[in-house]
């Protein structure tokens, strides 16, 4: 019980480290597309390429591109579902669910508490996550509000799964030339980025 225990918060703190990753990965990203948007097509147009005509002439692999990275995705989204499936076939952590909802509900603490709002926040997370099968998320709430676990087998099947969504999350969101370019410092690897991604995209060989 004691190496499982151990293992469950080795990878609950695994989660975390990965959730915050991913949500700093998102908040860059939310200008970072916009900024790359406008960076390829100011060097185009700085360079004298007309990418009306590039994607005239390479519309077809414009497509292919695009749905063999549609394909990828679908590849790795079935992975995942298969992954989670095998976790969740004899996994039973309602009890989970309902431990919170006896310590955090809105009608369980009186409305003088001074947790009452963050009682509140933290059951509406929880039951998030116990409708859209994130379990990291909740494990989270347990951990934070000592709801003991029964079975650190289960839990470790459940986690481990969520870790890996993160993982295939992050790498989508890390492949992208978005990212690439805000990770540049130089103007030069900058300029690389775009050729990279019209070499990708068109085939140009300029």
């Amino acid at each position: 019980m004691k190496r499982d225990k151990f293992k469950f918060l080795k990878l609950l703190s695994e989660y975390r480290s990965l959730s915050y990753e991913l949500k700093y990965v998102k908040e860059v990203l939310e200008e970072g597309h916009i900024e790359f948007e406008i960076y390829y097509r100011q060097w185009c147009a700085d360079n004298g390429i007309d990418l009306e005509k590039l994607n005239e002439r390479n519309q077809r692999r414009v497509d292919m591109t695009f749905i063999e990275e549609k394909s990828h995705k679908m590849r790795q989204g079935l992975a995942l579902k298969e992954f989670k499936e095998d976790a969740e076939e004899t996994k039973d952590l309602r009890y989970l669910y309902k431990a919170l909802a006896r310590k955090l509900h809105p009608d369980v603490v009186g409305s003088d508490d001074p947790r009452k709002d963050e009682y509140e926040d933290a059951f509406k997370r929880a039951t998030r996550a116990n409708e859209t099968g994130k379990w990291g998320e909740l494990f989270d709430i347990v951990d934070k509000y000592n709801i003991h676990l029964r079975k650190y087998k289960d839990a470790i099947e459940c986690l481990e799964f969520d870790i890996k969504r993160i993982q295939v999350e992050l790498e989508k969101e890390k492949s992208t030339y978005s990212w690439l370019l805000y990770q540049t410092e130089t103007e030069e690897q900058k300029e690389e980025v775009v050729k990279q991604f019209l070499r990708h995209l068109f085939g140009w060989n300029g």
